[in-house]
């Protein structure tokens, strides 16, 4: 097989270590009847480590078409294996469901990545686990606790729906080209213990009160709102857990003007 390139616009860092890929796909923990949805194969090193466990289904999405011939010719032999070509953000993940929730999986490109893991939010109800191949730093934000430099938007919004495990950190000479940081893998297990079904809403609520996370939170929002959620009103957006934003989102959820996008600049 021809050597392929890796693309700048997609972000592409291939992995090439097997142990690497192995533990990977054995956190993915696959069953004779799981559906495996795995987001950007590349020349399907993990994909390979996949059809050898035998799942009911793997859906491979890819971006990349020079790769399409390279995929469809590694694994024609296999009834279980279906390419999807196409970008995994326009992607309807509810067209793969069958009689199981599906597993998902990946190396993800570093540029798109925040936004992916964000997306599975909105696919809450029909995902198994996410087992992700991330920048070191956006793992760090995952699993980030209040009063913390990592502590963001992205901790606060996806530790509300999801359990994230920090699973190991993998160094750049593992990858062609070796990116200029390092990796970690992530496993993220949804858990909508808080059953939030405004999703949309809440997202949009979280950016607008980090927006200038280091402002007192009465700068955003009225003193009185602040208080009917029992939130100290002189503090900052970072030092507020989970529990805090979901009080002071139950309090402001009805009235849209507390968090319109044309305020958000506060």
């Amino acid at each position: 097989m021809k050597k392929v390139k890796a693309k700048k616009q997609f972000g592409q860092h291939f992995l090439l270590s097997e142990n690497v890929v192995k533990k990977i796909v054995d956190e993915v923990d696959i069953k004779e009847d799981d559906i495996v949805v795995e987001i950007g194969p590349g020349t399907g090193v993990m994909t390979q480590e996949i059809l050898s466990r035998n799942p009911k289904k793997l859906y491979a999405v890819e971006i990349d078409q020079t790769l399409y011939p390279i995929l469809e010719e590694k694994f024609k032999e296999y009834k279980n294996f279906e390419l999807v070509k196409q970008d995994i953000l326009k992607v309807n993940m509810r067209d793969f469901l069958q009689n199981s929730k599906i597993k998902l999986v990946g190396n993800l490109p570093y540029n798109v990545a925040s936004l992916i893991i964000v997306n599975c939010v909105f696919n809450l109800d029909i995902l198994h686990s996410c087992t992700f191949m991330i920048q070191k730093e956006v793992a760090e934000k995952l699993t980030a606790k209040p009063k913390t430099k990592d502590y963001t938007f992205l901790s606060v919004f996806i530790q509300t729906f999801f359990d994230v495990n920090y699973v190991m950190s993998v160094p750049a000479r593992f990858f062609s080209p070796p990116p200029k940081v390092t990796s970690a893998v992530v496993k993220l297990i949804p858990n909508n213990k808080y059953n939030l079904t405004e999703i949309k809403k809440y997202k949009n609520f979280l950016s607008f009160i980090f927006n200038n996370r280091r402002k007192m939170l009465r700068t955003k929002l009225d003193e009185e709102t602040l208080l009917k959620a029992g939130i100290n009103p002189t503090l900052r957006a970072e030092e507020l857990n989970v529990e805090d934003f979901i009080k002071l989102f139950e309090v402001v959820k009805n009235d849209d003007r507390k968090f319109s996008d044309e305020d958000s600049h506060s």
